[in-house]
This record gives structure tokens, sequence and C-alpha cells, in this order.
């Protein structure tokens, strides 16, 4: 029987940019190298790791929270959540990746559960999400976590002209 390192949960700063970006960016070249053309796929991914040293000095990341998950000194996931972008009473899960080395070790489940402590605290009604239709280990671990489909969709593009259909996930609070 294998014995793992313990999770640790935090709050990130601002020297954990590089490692966000890099866990943002393994994590979504996995999962969705099968939704992307693999030339666009790679600036996606280009564009994912370097993000955070930009979105956590800015305005708008100051009104969020960024928690991360540390095994050993490394961070293994993270979760960036706040109230929600359309001004209602809900919460919002903006990111949610774990690096494709610890998916199946609970590493993501115990930062997005310190997460959903935070956000029933700060008495938000409900917490919503999108995730791509075809990410389905993303739209498992969701369903495991007790959200559910909305029944509300849209198209986004991700800039190469071939809009990817996403799917709002919703978990009540209280």
């Amino acid at each position: 029987m294998r014995v793992d390192l313990p999770v640790l949960v935090r709050e990130a700063t601002a020297a954990d940019a590089t490692a966000v970006g890099e866990v943002h960016a393994e994590a979504f070249r996995v999962a969705h190298r099968d939704l992307f053309e693999a030339d666009w796929l790679r600036t996606l991914v280009e564009q994912r790791r370097r993000l955070w040293a930009h979105l956590m000095v800015g305005r708008e990341h100051a009104r969020n929270t960024l928690l991360v998950a540390e095994r050993g000194s490394d961070v293994a996931a993270f979760v960036y959540f706040g109230p929600h972008s359309d001004g209602s009473r809900d919460g919002e899960i903006f990111d949610c990746f774990a690096h494709p080395d610890v998916w199946g070790r609970h590493v993501a489940a115990s930062v997005l559960d310190k997460a959903w402590e935070l956000l029933r605290e700060a008495r938000f009604r409900r917490v919503r999400l999108w995730t791509m239709a075809g990410a389905n280990r993303a739209r498992h671990f969701y369903e495991s976590s007790g959200f559910t489909q909305t029944g509300r969709t849209r198209e986004r593009d991700f800039g190469d002209g071939r809009p990817v259909l996403e799917i709002e996930y919703a978990r009540r609070t209280r």
C-alpha cells in the first residue's frame, strides 16, 4: 500500500504564481487535448502558464480568493473563486485544476472542500461554475462534489474561431 503525502490547503501568495501557472497549464494540456487542435492547444497552455503572474496583481483578484493545495513543497492544485460575475448573490468558481500527477488522489477535492467552506461562510446562496461539455473528468469531479447541471449552456470561443460548448453547474450552500 502506497502512503501519500499530506495535503496542505492555504491561500495563495504572489510567490505561488509560477507554480499555479504550471498546474493550470499541465492540467489544461492533458484534460483538453481532445478538444482543441494541437497547435492551438499549445498556445492556450502557454497562456495559462503565464496568466497568474498578471492576474494575481490585478484589481479583480483582490475581490476573489485563490487557494492552493500543497503536497510536500509543491503546489499540486488550486481553486479560484469569489462573488459571481453577474452580480447576483451567488458565488462562482472561476477555475479549479489539479496537476495530472495527482489526479485521483483527492488533492483537488481537498482544495475544493476548503473553498466550499469559505463560500458558505460568505453566505452565498449557491455556487455556480462553467465547464466544457467535453471535459468529462471535470464534469464527473463536479458531479461527485454535489454540483448539478442547471440546464444552461453557452458557446465559448477560446480564440481559434471554433466555439466550445460549456455547461453550467450549481450547488446550493444551504
